[in-house]
């Protein structure tokens, strides 16, 4: 019998585990009228399954968690988990409905907007800021999207603008939230089109990282849909908040419907980094809801030397371009023992 909707995420041993948990509890407990919807866990890859603990939770959120060998040809890029696992979904989840969530999320309203209406068969949120992305023919990354576009046969050309700077790029959206018609075949296209571009070792200008989400976005753009987008309190980039246009920015907790908090509570200073919010109110039971599983899940385990560590790295391959190899971070990481 089809269920109007389900829910897809990831889940593999180590810090997914709390995230994911986590995430099944905010469903669970804020959800409202989609509180009850199923939820599918996948492990796609082989190897050690998520610890006996986290199973019997899953089990108490009624979360149906399988450990399957989809992953197997790409295991070593844990990010082609995801149109994997998004196509294995969609041919075997009788739903009409399938919204694929990054584990680093959680809900704190009823996603209404969830639910598609006629002739909607995909939502999404743009990217947060350009990253990978080309803003059009004079853009130095214009040749990876251009490559795609001739590869995967696009006709259209499709821009979007950043919540970060309100930048015009060509169409890049974010693969932590996407909300898909089943009968669209979406997913199936993204994960064929993600092989197909992965076996030509096309790669974006900074690496693997994120082949997945734009080879995700050319795909949209090669098929003939209109790709509706959520309203900005879904997959509120909380840490990029102070970043964020003011038409993008949300001045409230209780104005969220869902976060997106990418690697905020892997560190130890996480509530340090929320206070430190500009102009957003935090006088929410929603917030201290959160605080509370963040310390029950035991997620703050990294020091903040290693985001540090992270950032030169990040200033190092820039000034590599100039032939200057510059080495700090190794040294950084192996003080920091990370």
């Amino acid at each position: 019998m089809k269920i109007p909707l389900a829910f897809v995420i990831c889940t593999e041993p180590g810090r997914l585990e709390g995230q994911s948990l986590m995430l099944a509890e905010s469903i669970r407990k804020f959800c409202g009228n989609l509180k009850d919807t199923p939820i599918y866990s996948f492990h796609p890859r082989v190897g050690e399954p998520i610890s006996k603990q986290t199973q019997e939770a899953f089990t108490s959120l009624d979360v149906i968690h399988q450990q399957i060998p989809i992953n197997t040809e790409f295991h070593e890029y844990y990010l082609a988990n995801k149109p994997l696992v998004c196509a294995y979904a969609e041919q075997n989840i009788d739903a009409e409905i399938l919204v694929f969530l990054d584990s680093d999320k959680c809900f704190f309203a009823e996603p209404t907007e969830f639910l598609l209406p006629a002739g909607c068969n995909v939502r999404m949120r743009p990217e947060y800021g350009q990253g990978i992305g080309s803003t059009g023919s004079q853009d130095s990354q214009e040749w990876y999207w251009q490559t795609l576009y001739e590869v995967l046969g696009v006709k259209r050309e499709l821009f979007v603008n950043t919540p970060i700077g309100n930048k015009k790029i060509r169409a890049y959206w974010n693969s932590g939230l996407i909300a898909v018609r089943r009968s669209a075949g979406i997913f199936t296209a993204w994960k064929q089109n993600f092989e197909r571009v992965m076996h030509l070792d096309i790669t974006p200008p900074q690496g693997i990282y994120f082949v997945e989400q734009s080879v995700l976005s050319v795909t949209l753009c090669s098929l003939s849909e209109d790709i509706s987008h959520f309203s900005p309190a879904y997959s509120y980039a909380l840490p990029l908040h102070n970043r964020l246009s003011p038409s993008a920015r949300l001045k409230a907790w209780d104005d969220i419907v869902s976060i997106h908090y990418f690697n905020l509570f892997f560190y130890k200073d996480w509530h340090e980094q929320i206070k430190r919010l500009k102009n957003f109110n935090l006088n929410s039971d929603k917030y201290q809801w959160l605080c509370e599983g963040v310390i029950r899940h035991k997620m703050p385990r990294t020091s903040v030397m290693h985001r540090y560590m992270l950032t030169v790295r990040k200033i190092e391959q820039k000034l590599r371009v100039f032939n200057l190899n510059i080495q700090v971070s190794n040294w950084m990481e192996k003080i920091g023992n990370f």
